[in-house]
């Protein structure tokens, strides 16, 4: 299972930081770094917020009885 997490800044505050929103786009099992930078890039020029950082994250269940 893999994740596009994507860091936003949506804004600042009144010390002039960042304000920053997470998203988590669930994405197939082929999905690659390079169709990450592509969605990245289409995402952040047509959202009216920035694109901070994107990581893609693979997870891998290690067991039921945990």
């Amino acid at each position: 299972m893999k994740r596009l997490v994507l860091r936003w800044v949506v804004g600042f505050d009144e010390n002039n930081e960042p304000i920053y929103r997470r998203q988590s786009i669930a994405v197939s099992d082929s999905f690659n770094s390079e169709n990450a930078q592509v969605i990245v890039s289409i995402l952040d020029k047509y959202s009216k917020y920035m694109c901070e950082s994107a990581q893609l994250v693979t997870t891998e269940s290690v067991g039921d009885e945990l």
